[in-house]
């Protein structure tokens, strides 16, 4: 894969990846980038779990726009890593663009920290396997209001993260562990 000033690659240390993984920011027009804490530390955790893992800058602050350009990153990780299975992390407006996204090779993702008013996509709507972590305090994706709107589905799963809120203060390294550990087990043999 191309380096490019919009992203940065973990890849594991002393193996070749087996899966690769994009992991998004919240919104940009709010700061939001491949900076943030939370995606950082996903990242890193997929590496030691064997999965390459992509921070990537999205600045276009539509969602729907974005989607291709994220499938497109993916399928060029993909390719460039020598893999075909996918995973999709996205952290609150991430989480948005995660769930609207399906490149080809997707298995599974994880949304963290979802905005309800946000979620025009219902990931309950194909099988991939999707894990959403919903701080116990968040303003703007209460546990109740994305229980309602997501509901337990086939191959949604739904975990409430007590002691935090839409901001994940002292629960990033909880939910980077959470995060990594779910979904390296949904992409590796």
């Amino acid at each position: 894969m191309a380096t490019a000033p919009d992203r940065d690659l973990h890849r594991p240390v002393d193996t070749d990846p087996t899966a690769v993984a994009v992991v998004l920011h919240p919104h940009p027009g709010m700061g939001g980038d491949r900076h943030h804490p939370l995606v950082v530390a996903v990242c890193e955790r997929l590496a030691e779990r064997g999965v390459a893992a992509l921070r990537l800058d999205l600045r276009n602050p539509d969602p729907v726009a974005v989607v291709p350009h994220l499938a497109a990153a993916a399928a060029e990780l993909a390719e460039g890593q020598g893999v075909e299975r996918i995973g999709l992390v996205g952290y609150s407006w991430g989480s948005i663009v995660a769930a609207a996204s399906s490149p080809p090779g997707l298995a599974a993702r994880v949304l963290v920290a979802p905005p309800a008013a946000m979620l025009a996509i219902d990931p309950r709507e194909d099988d991939r396997p999707t894990l959403v972590l919903v701080p116990a305090h968040d303003q703007y994706g209460p546990p109740d209001e994305v229980e309602r709107l997501l509901g337990p589905g086939p191959s949604t799963t739904i975990e409430v993260v007590e002691g935090t809120d839409h901001f994940l203060a002292g629960a990033v390294t909880r939910i980077a562990d959470r995060a990594a550990t779910w979904l390296a087990e949904q992409l590796l043999p």
